[in-house]
């Protein structure tokens, strides 16, 4: 039976439960009492047989965002062609294997960064934003104007096709009370 298709029950509320890989015990998200997992419904944990598909398979980001300075040197490096240096530095910031650094390191050299020393990132994308914000304003108020335009066509014709009708209730009301 495919793992995704295995079901346990919790015993006490009889909520759907997802067995955790490789627990044997855990706990019901719905009423919080402790469940033990049968053998036959325990998952494996995936060993790391598999090749490497990501580039960040294997690598524990959270444990990573401390490291932003040195993250950013391992980038620099790999774009400004120190590759070996930048792999030593990944291997140090990671704990992965050379391969694992040298393909990482690979990919991130082919990569590209928009890099302005002069400017951040706000001053950079302020002309774009006030540009597109005139765009959104003038388009803003040409659709309001088509608008208004289309209604007051409409309001005319109504009028128009409503006139001879008001006519003649008038006329009708003119002759009833004379």
């Amino acid at each position: 039976m495919p793992e995704s298709m295995q079901l346990l029950k919790c015993p006490a509320c009889g909520g759907p439960l997802a067995p955790p890989t490789g627990e044997s015990t855990m706990s019901c998200p719905y009423c919080k009492s402790s469940v033990v997992v049968p053998e036959s419904l325990r998952m494996q944990k995936k060993t790391a047989s598999a090749p490497q598909t990501d580039i960040f398979s294997g690598i524990d980001t959270n444990a990573m965002v401390g490291f932003g300075t040195q993250w950013g040197e391992v980038v620099q490096l790999a774009q400004n062609g120190n590759k070996a240096e930048a792999v030593k530095k990944y291997m140090a910031l990671t704990g992965n294997n050379e391969s694992s650094a040298t393909y990482t390191v690979d990919h991130l050299a082919r990569s590209q960064f928009v890099q302005s020393s002069t400017q951040s990132v706000q001053q950079m994308y302020a002309p774009m934003m006030a540009q597109a914000n005139e765009t959104v304003k003038s388009v803003t108020r040409m659709s309001m104007w088509i608008g208004c335009g289309i209604t007051a066509f409409v309001m005319f014709i109504i009028l128009i096709t409503m006139l001879p009708v008001l006519i003649g209730v008038f006329a009708s009301l003119t002759t009833l009370f004379k």
